[in-house]
């Protein structure tokens, strides 16, 4: 007979974020710590990912799941998300294998409760069981005001702007375009289908990592089981693991090369931008005279990094992205939600090259806000320097408007948040 994984302390929760996503595993990361430091349990599931170590660092238990992912097939997902195919990463099939390989490790466990970041197949395998699910995620309340040029196809070009913005606006909360496999699975196993591909991140229990009058639903009321907890940002992880001596030399460099003269930039996609699109940035830049910071995190390896003149820094990773945002005087991103997040608290304005649509309607938040350009990655070679340069010229008025955003903003600790709500509902179960 299979051992029962169980701890002393309860209850226990197990978080099953996506591993090969930083900002996914980060939010899960943060909030176990959080639920952890109230006195509860927690373990991780993991279809397998590098940021793995993040979870084994706080002490707990990592158990792998069936099927553990392939370099392949994390590509497949990206590629997806960014609409770089429009297939479906996930077939019938692939979908019965995660479902059956979840229901067996939950079953060696007595969770009381899953959180899970993103782990779409959790809407199926936990509803088996019958074991609550919280599912943590952005809002993505589209209200698009400018159409994504990644939306772009050769019938949408002759479709007038008006037009195109209501059907977008409509389609993607009602869309079923990755659902199929998912409702075919769902029903094989007897639980509620999802009514469409919005639905397939929808709990037992939603938290949305996003503040309502930001994400402009001020207007839609939450269901008694949806909780806006706001943002959570990644510092002390990352930090976690760099010495105190190394943290301060960077500080130094970082410091040192802003001391330039001219204005300064600074390039951060996250783990979801992509090579090509960062090397296209910094090549642009490497012919002016701003002062440029990039972060390249997983998206460049140390023996990738392209020649660059003395007005350009790369970094892998810098000691707190919070500051850095507040040194410089624009950031370029990719419309994660972090990044958003982090510069509207820092109050600077941006320019966002979005890769997925999610990251395009975190960016117009910021647009509507006037303190973000929102452009399309596909010209990067043509509007980057222009945009940059239209900002510039009219600094003040976007400094004004972000300075005026950030004044306005709550504290930022959706990670306590979640985990004092986790802890009042496995309370209650006890």
């Amino acid at each position: 007979m299979d051992e029962v994984v169980s701890t002393k302390k309860k209850p226990l929760v197990g978080f099953f974020p996506v591993f090969y996503n930083l900002a996914e595993t980060g939010r899960a990361v943060l909030i176990a710590k959080r639920y952890l430091e109230l006195g509860g349990d927690a373990l991780f599931f993991s279809h397998g990912g590098e940021y793995e170590y993040l979870a084994k660092d706080l002490g707990c238990d990592v158990i792998r799941v069936n099927p553990i992912y392939s370099k392949e097939f994390i590509d497949r997902l990206w590629k997806a998300s960014r609409l770089e195919t429009l297939r479906n990463p996930y077939s019938a099939q692939d979908i019965l294998e995660h479902v059956e390989g979840e229901i067996s490790v939950y079953k060696k466990t007595d969770i009381k409760l899953i959180v899970s970041t993103n782990n779409t197949t959790c809407g199926i395998s936990a509803r088996v069981l019958k074991i609550p699910l919280i599912f943590v995620r952005s809002r993505f309340n589209p209200q698009f005001t400018y159409y994504p040029e990644d939306a772009e196809f050769l019938v949408t070009r002759v479709v007038p702007k008006w037009l195109k913005l209501k059907i977008l606006n409509w389609y993607f909360p009602h869309s079923k375009h990755y659902a199929p496999p998912f409702i075919k699975i769902a029903k094989k196993y007897h639980v509620s289908p999802p009514k469409n591909g919005h639905a397939l991140t929808k709990g037992d229990y939603t938290f949305y990592t996003d503040f309502q009058q930001l994400a402009n639903v001020e207007d839609s009321t939450p269901s008694p089981n949806e909780y806006y907890i706001g943002p959570i940002f990644f510092d002390e992880l990352i930090n976690k693991n760099i010495d105190r001596k190394e943290i301060s030399a960077q500080e130094e460099i970082i410091q040192k090369h802003l001391k330039r003269k001219g204005r300064s930039i600074l390039i951060s996609l996250g783990s979801s931008g992509t090579q090509e699109m960062f090397l296209k940035i910094l090549e642009l830049l490497n012919k002016t005279n701003y002062t440029v910071i990039g972060v390249y995190t997983s998206i460049l390896k140390d023996n990738e990094l392209p020649a660059v003149n003395e007005n350009i820094l790369l970094m892998k990773f810098v000691p707190s992205l919070e500051k850095l945002f507040g040194l410089v005087d624009l950031a370029i991103i990719h419309g994660g939600q972090g990044t958003v997040y982090t510069a509207a608290y820092a109050g600077k304005p941006v320019i966002g090259f979005p890769l997925l649509l999610e990251q395009h309607s975190n960016l117009e938040m910021l647009a509507r806000q006037g303190v973000a350009k929102i452009a399309s990655r596909k010209s990067i070679e043509q509007n980057l320097l222009q945009i940059i340069e239209e900002m510039f010229d009219n600094y003040d008025e976007y400094l004004t408007k972000a300075q005026n955003l950030s004044k306005r903003l709550p504290t930022p600790e959706g990670d306590r948040i979640a985990a004092n709500i986790i802890y009042q509902i496995v309370s209650k179960m006890a």
